[in-house]
């Protein structure tokens, strides 16, 4: 009997530990870093409207994919610190990713909502 047990409790945690196919498509995932002017938090998703830099614009549709075509250069920051970043007007360098089918934010469509990228990481860019 401690012979199955031992046998359950083995497989229980090997099958815990693996990673899910999710996990594994997240980690190939492409990033970059950029340097963006912050918005203030967008009315429809909540999220932070990040400016990306003209200059930036087709490296960052070659990571993430096509803005909307009159604000190209604007993007909804997912898992952005809205209490750290919130305010308008903050210089930041981001660490970004595209978005997921999977983690598409749910708006609630009262204004006017801009593609999301995935921020990994962000830090205020001190002025120089």
């Amino acid at each position: 009997m401690k012979r199955y047990l031992l046998v359950f409790f083995a497989s229980f945690i090997l099958l815990s530990c693996t990673e899910s196919p999710e996990d594994l498509e997240i980690l190939s995932l492409p990033f970059g870093d950029f340097e963006v002017t912050t918005l203030g938090i967008s009315i429809d998703c909540g999220l932070n409207v990040l400016k990306f830099d003209e200059k930036d614009l087709d490296r960052l549709e070659t990571l993430v994919g096509p803005g909307r075509l009159e604000r190209r250069d604007l993007r909804e920051g997912l898992n952005l610190d809205r209490e750290r970043f919130g305010d308008a007007d903050l210089k930041l360098k981001v660490r970004i990713r595209k978005v997921l089918d999977s983690e598409v934010p749910m708006c609630t469509a009262r204004g006017i909502s801009y593609p999301a990228v995935v921020v990994i990481g962000a830090d205020t860019i001190e002025n120089q």
